[in-house]
């Protein structure tokens, strides 16, 4: 229904484009209503894209390939799949940071978009696995599902 919905509301909002008003700074009714109907689009598509990795039965079927690499790739999508909305939310503020000290530099642009891009990965990264994927509370307030551990042996001994 989101992703049907965003699509839709994003064609609502193509006309607003082709107008002669400019539909982010404008304050005509055009531009105001294709604002909030292509920010309405965006909201559906984003709440769409995680809501679509959670579910295993939706997942594209694999082409046969050899065991290994097809239990990694599962692997790698499981993770991804439960991480998608705390690294969504973590990369902002991280690249942010990242950046302020970057662009300052003599460098060129695209040793600067390297080093942007490098150093903010590993530190989103970091960040979900340190401080979110291994903690209750801050899975909690990320909307993930609790940590499975294996149930604890019983503190009863039999002898």
């Amino acid at each position: 229904m989101r992703v049907g919905g965003g699509v839709l509301l994003f064609i609502a909002a193509t006309p607003g484009f082709t107008t002669g008003d400019d539909p982010f700074t404008d304050t005509t009714p055009s531009a105001v209503v294709s604002r909030a109907v292509f920010g309405a689009a965006g909201w559906c598509l984003v709440v769409a894209i995680p809501g679509l990795l959670d579910r295993p039965g939706l997942q594209p079927p694999q082409e046969p390939v050899q065991a290994p690499t097809r239990t990694a790739r599962r692997r790698v999508h499981g993770y991804l799949a439960v991480a998608v909305l705390p690294l969504y939310v973590l990369h902002q503020p991280i690249v942010v940071a990242v950046a302020y000290f970057v662009v300052g530099w003599s460098a060129p642009i695209p040793v600067e978009y390297v080093v942007l891009v490098t150093i903010s990965l590993a530190l989103t990264l970091a960040a979900y696995e340190l401080l979110v994927r291994r903690t209750p509370v801050t899975r909690f307030l990320f909307g993930m599902r609790g940590l499975n551990r294996p149930p604890q042996p019983s503190s009863a001994t039999t002898g």
